[in-house]
Order: structure tokens, then C-alpha cells, then sequence
């Protein structure tokens, strides 16, 4: 079996860096972590950093690669800056044969997100930009065969989004 090469972080809240390392050192001693500087520098580096991240992100500095650009990770997949839950929020981008899959992390929490366009969460970082983005890419994504999953959604659902009878929905496939 081979080693995990890449480890790809959507951003830096502690519900989703807690498995990086693991009593002091990385849980995938061969991969390179990738993370947008942004959200480094707010996290890990930066004046209110959080003690947890430091935490958890210091055992593998060593192995990080940090990105402030959206770049192709490898052939098919690509990283895509989309701050406004943290500052250097990532989607990532599943690409093949004209098809997409976005991983969204926490750029939606809810799926009522894509419906209510005002409907906000308390750990956007800058609310105005986290609304503006979930909606340019709600709208984009909407009517096309684009798949969308979050980290927060139920099952962790792939699915799609619909405007047709109204609204904008989330349709889980």
C-alpha cells in the first residue's frame, strides 16, 4: 500500500486539523500538508493565534507546504482560495472528463445555506464575504451537474443544487 503523499486542509479550525498529529507528532509521517498562509498566519502564526492550533499544527511544520495562490495540486485536482469563514479558506476541486466535484469544508454548514441566501453561522470569520461566496457558488453550481459536499452536511452528502420550483435547494444524490 502506498503512503499517504498529501494532506490537503479546507482551513484551520480546530475541528478539522485534530487528526494532523498525533501525541506530538504527524499522523501521515511521509505527507506533505498543504494550507493556504492566511489562514496560518491567523491561526497558528499571527498575533490571536489559537494555543489549540499551535498545538496540533507545530508537529508538522516540518512537512508543511503553504500556498497563497489557487494551483493545481496534482492533475485533477485543484486548490481554490475562497476566504470569508476563515481567511484563507480552500475549496478543492475534483475535476475529470468535464465533471466537478467541490469540496466545500465550512463555506457551508447547512444546507438551508443555499436556500436562505442571508442565512449566516457565528464562526464566519468576515460574514459579508462568507455570504457573497457561498452564493456566487451556490449560483454557479446551480442547474449543472456539479457536485458539492461539506463537512458539515448530514452523511457527509454529495449532491447537487436546484432553482427549479423556486428557490435555490441542496438535492443529496
Amino acid at each position: 500500500m502506498q503512503p499517504i503523499a498529501d494532506v490537503v486542509f479546507t482551513h484551520l479550525h480546530f475541528d478539522h486539523v485534530g487528526w494532523a498529529s498525533h501525541r506530538d507528532a504527524p499522523v501521515f509521517p511521509s505527507a506533505t500538508y498543504r494550507v493556504h498562509q492566511a489562514d496560518w498566519d491567523h491561526f497558528v502564526a499571527g498575533p490571536r493565534r489559537s494555543q489549540a492550533a499551535v498545538d496540533k499544527l507545530t508537529p508538522i511544520v516540518d512537512q508543511l507546504e503553504l500556498f497563497d495562490a489557487d494551483f493545481t495540486i496534482a492533475p485533477g485536482l485543484d486548490a481554490r482560495h475562497a476566504p470569508g469563514h476563515t481567511p484563507g479558506s480552500t475549496i478543492y476541486i475534483a475535476s475529470s472528463g468535464g465533471r466537478r466535484a467541490l469540496l466545500l469544508g465550512d463555506i457551508v454548514h447547512s444546507v438551508v445555506q443555499f436556500e436562505e441566501r442571508d442565512w449566516e453561522v457565528i464562526w464566519d470569520v468576515d460574514h459579508a464575504a462568507a455570504s457573497a461566496l457561498r452564493n456566487r457558488i451556490a449560483d454557479e453550481a446551480a442547474n449543472t451537474e456539479d457536485l458539492l459536499a461539506a463537512a458539515h452536511f448530514p452523511n457527509m452528502s454529495f449532491g447537487r443544487i436546484l432553482t427549479t420550483d423556486g428557490p435555490r435547494r441542496f438535492v443529496a444524490v
